[in-house]
């Protein structure tokens, strides 16, 4: 039998909350849209590389400091982050 190995400063894989996965998704597609790198977005948000990985893959639940952070580094809205949750117009009838 293997010993298990942790690789420390990996986080552990687990299924991230489906918000949270969705609202990362959401931040790497603006990131990206910008072409901005990671450790960039990270810089001009005054965050760390990892948080914002961390973020990017839901595995943290960032606090409204950290959502205007990264609205500042993204050049964005704060209400442009949170455009993912908004619900569907209705369709007319």
């Amino acid at each position: 039998m293997r010993p298990s190995v942790r690789v420390v400063g990996v986080p552990r894989l687990h299924h991230p909350d489906p918000q949270l996965h969705a609202f990362g998704m959401h931040v790497r597609r603006l990131r990206e849209a910008r072409m901005l790198s990671l450790e960039t977005l990270a810089e001009r948000s005054g965050m760390r590389f990892r948080g914002v990985v961390y973020i990017e893959h839901g595995q943290r639940n960032p606090s409204l400091t950290t959502l205007l952070n990264l609205a500042r580094g993204l050049k964005v809205q704060p209400s442009a982050l949170l455009e993912i949750f908004d619900a569907p117009p209705e369709a007319s009838e």
